[in-house]
């Protein structure tokens, strides 16, 4: 009996050493997925503020020319923003800002205000907690096969002491605590989740 378990026990280490090691390499592909999504979320977040800051440097020099009363200078600054902020502006010129104290105090307030790039970050940045929390549930798994690994030896430990033992009723004991730790640690093996790629 002792050389049966310590066969399944040795048989179930293997498997779940392939297992553990398995599941890292999907951790490492995961987390190198998430660091490439972090990357391309913070190139849309950069891409997104040159952008505004462009065209806030637009609008100012509009609004200065229209405070000046250089009609063509601010017709056009208007005519060559970029649409993302003409619509703002014109919609926000709708609401008479230069008059209605209650108006937006500026077009970047405006719904029409659109910023794609940053819109796209943010995407990104679910994108990648998604991959992370992914890439911990692996790592999870991970560390799940190399406790029972542990567990495992500890069958193989017992299995392996039974022979030195002299009193018949301690290895029965041994043979049953071994049998009840490798069918309580095989039983458990069998909800985690496995994986070959």
């Amino acid at each position: 009996m002792a050389t049966v378990l310590i066969t399944l026990a040795t048989v179930a280490t293997a498997w779940c050493a392939f297992q553990s090691n398995i599941w890292s390499g999907v951790q490492e592909f995961e987390l190198h997925d998430a660091a490439g999504i972090s990357r391309q979320a913070a190139f849309y977040r950069m891409e997104a503020n040159q952008q505004m800051t462009v065209d806030v440097q637009l609008f100012s020099e509009y609004v200065d020319a229209t405070i000046l009363g250089r009609d063509s200078i601010a017709s056009f600054y208007l005519h060559r923003m970029p649409p993302r902020l003409r619509v703002a502006v014109q919609a926000w010129l709708a609401r008479d800002p230069f008059k209605d104290t209650n108006a937006p105090l500026h077009p970047f307030a405006m719904k029409e205000y659109k910023r794609i790039d940053l819109a796209r970050a943010d995407s990104l940045d679910r994108v990648y907690e998604a991959n992370m929390i992914q890439a911990n549930d692996s790592n999870g798994n991970s560390d799940n096969y190399v406790l029972l690994t542990v567990l495992f030896a500890s069958v193989m430990f017992f299995g392996g002491i039974c022979s030195n033992i002299k009193s018949l009723s301690t290895k029965r004991a041994i043979i049953y605590v071994s049998t009840a730790l490798l069918v309580g640690a095989v039983g458990w093996m069998l909800t985690f989740p496995i994986s070959f790629s």
